[in-house]
């Protein structure tokens, strides 16, 4: 037998959110705020929940919200220094690449004079192909790192940025949310005032 999971108030927040994300698609069963505003209130208002429980119920809200504000905040914070550090490591990979062909060039001209290597008992051409295998070797390294570095970073922001769009999403869900119920909890107070 299968378990149905009870929500507190009757609110899910995944079926929640979703409904509230979908406002306005064409497959949506709200197509615009006002429509979503009434199903809320047609939910929770007509007295199906006492006073106390909608003020509870806020409060849950609130706190809900709360914990929301503090990944959003969390994650505004952290994302640029970690931008920072990737987007520094990806350009001390490309100014290495620099430095390898610079010391190529360097060591190139130093060995210009390729009568007196011989003279000396060197043979030029092997230093010149070590020279060459070590600027091969070298620039593919630090190219792969930059590449690497770089793929890094872009999914570093695809993901940060996916995380806070998210979370302004049910931030801007809550905050609606916790409006509509207060209306509620304020027509309850006076229609109770209006019968007594």
């Amino acid at each position: 037998m299968k378990r149905v999971k009870e929500y507190a108030y009757g609110f899910d927040i995944n079926e929640e959110l979703t409904i509230y994300s979908r406002i306005g698609e064409e497959k949506s069963p709200y197509q615009n705020y006002c429509e979503w505003h009434g199903y809320i209130c047609e939910k929770y208002g007509g007295g199906k929940y006492a006073e106390s429980t909608l003020k509870n119920f806020v409060h849950y809200l609130k706190r809900e919200k709360n914990l929301i504000m503090s990944r959003k905040e969390m994650w505004n914070g952290c994302t640029m220094p970690l931008l920072t550090v990737f987007i520094t490591i990806v350009y001390t990979f490309v100014f290495s690449v620099v430095n390898v062909i610079n010391t190529y060039n360097n060591s190139i001209n130093m060995l210009i004079d390729e009568e007196f290597l011989e003279y000396t008992g060197y043979n030029p051409k092997l230093i010149y192909e070590a020279l060459e295998q070590n600027l091969h070797s070298g620039m593919w390294f630090y190219i792969w790192g930059a590449f690497l570095m770089g793929l890094i970073v872009l999914m570093f922001l695809f993901f940060a940025s996916v995380r806070i769009r998210s979370n302004n999403l049910k931030n801007e869900f809550y905050s609606d949310f916790i409006t509509i119920v207060q209306e509620i909890i304020e027509e309850q107070k006076s229609g109770n005032a209006e019968t007594a």
